[in-house]
């Protein structure tokens, strides 16, 4: 009897190593593993240097003249933070269809606003964009109303590209962070794409970080949150005390509006 019971036991053994060992079983357990890929859209008016940006990031090279009517889609694997991350990044091209703009805002986990420092017309297109973006961002909100956890917040940059032409600035610095602060991005970024491979990379860095915080947070969209410290990291190089505490007063009143509400 003790021999038959053994012998039960190894079948049974064998029985389950074979359906631990199936095709079907393996594909399942390797696609429950697959991550999600971080999706980042770049938005912004044409020959600001969004292709520039995109390429710098995936290559490290900088390449001066893209197609202004090209918009594709890249997909690369970083390590940051940590973690083994697939990024899709979508180099978007011409903004006039307000459709295709919103389709790229649906797409997109994170958003990435790019104007030129020598061009105003671009700094004031960034404001639209964002726009849409907030304006789909409230039609989550009301449709994810009756969810116990909404979506959790996109982060947002907005970055100003070309500070190297000094000679051709029409856009300062200080425009740029009260513009960020203003339209509630959760960072602000001068950078030279042509100059420094580096900036790049702290921006689409930053990105995942914040966003990775903010799926383990409280969700953004029904929680007014004030600017993230990314965002003084990147512009408070000697802010002068009068600017740090505007920025806090309006964060202080952005709360209190979002508290009566």
């Amino acid at each position: 009897m003790r021999n038959d019971g053994l012998r039960y036991q190894l079948e049974k053994l064998k029985e389950n190593m074979r359906n631990m060992s199936s095709p079907n079983l393996l594909r399942k357990i390797s696609m429950s593993s697959k991550q999600r890929p971080f999706r980042v859209v770049i938005l912004g008016q044409n020959g600001v240097g969004k292709s520039a940006l995109t390429v710098r990031f995936l290559t490290r090279r900088f390449i001066g003249e893209y197609d202004p009517n090209l918009e594709k889609t890249y997909s690369c694997n970083k390590c940051i933070d940590g973690d083994n991350v697939t990024i899709e990044v979508l180099d978007t091209a011409i903004q006039g269809e307000k459709n295709k703009t919103e389709e790229n805002i649906k797409w997109a986990d994170a958003y990435v606003l790019v104007y030129s420092v020598t061009d105003s017309c671009s700094f004031n297109e960034c404001s639209r964009i964002k726009f849409l973006i907030n304006s789909y961002c409230k039609r989550v909100r009301k449709m994810s109303m009756a969810m116990e956890n909404g979506p959790p917040g996109a982060p947002c940059v907005l970055v100003g590209n070309q500070n190297d032409r000094l000679h051709d600035r029409m856009v300062t610095e200080e425009e740029g962070k009260s513009r960020a602060i203003e339209l509630g991005c959760s960072a602000f970024y001068e950078i030279s794409v042509r100059e420094s491979v580096d900036s790049v990379l702290k921006i689409f860095e930053d990105m995942y970080i914040y966003h990775r915080k903010t799926k383990k947070s409280k969700p953004f969209l029904y929680k007014q949150q004030s600017m993230p410290s990314i965002v003084l990291e990147q512009t408070d190089s000697g802010e002068s005390s009068e600017g740090e505490s505007r920025v806090r007063g309006l964060s202080r009143r952005r709360q209190a509006l979002y508290t009566i509400s």
